[in-house]
């Protein structure tokens, strides 16, 4: 038991330092040591999976770029196996382009909660699912209006 314990505990240590440090500190040096060259994340958001490493960085430093006072907290990360999920929040303010949406700034606050689902594979970050409150999102940015906007008209 005490091997299995050891796994999901260094898987869960990978996703921390790959999903989430290298947002808020720009840190990119875990990128290059704990993803797969056959790294894949799918966003709602995005109209393509980012794949590999090097893209996974520019996309990383795209929302640094967006949102520069951006923060997340981890509220909670479950291992098993190779998998591990974590539910998080996440906030800023809209201050850059995003890219993948060709979103000018708003200069609006979010915060949003999610979920990610990561697999590990040869102790580096395989591949990550990420749910999120995409509407929410949009409706916090000034995008799409929320039902209130739409009943005021």
């Amino acid at each position: 038991m005490a091997t299995t314990t050891s796994v999901e505990e260094r898987n869960r240590e990978i996703v921390e330092r790959v999903s989430f440090e290298p947002y808020v500190t720009g840190e990119m040096d875990a990128i290059d040591e704990m993803v797969s060259e056959g790294f894949v994340l799918h966003d709602p958001l995005s109209p393509e999976e980012i794949r590999g490493p090097e893209r996974f960085k520019e996309y990383v430093e795209s929302f640094r770029t967006a949102f520069p006072d951006l923060h997340l907290t981890t509220e909670e990360i479950v291992a098993e196996d190779d998998r591990v999920a974590v539910h998080w929040t996440v906030g800023g303010t809209h201050e850059g382009p995003i890219p993948n949406l060709d979103l000018e700034p708003t200069g609006e606050e979010f915060e949003i909660s999610g979920m990610e689902f990561d697999r590990i594979e040869d102790g580096k970050l395989a591949e990550t699912w990420l749910v999120y409150d995409s509407l929410g999102f949009m409706q916090q940015l000034g995008v799409i209006p929320t039902e209130e906007d739409a009943g005021a008209q």
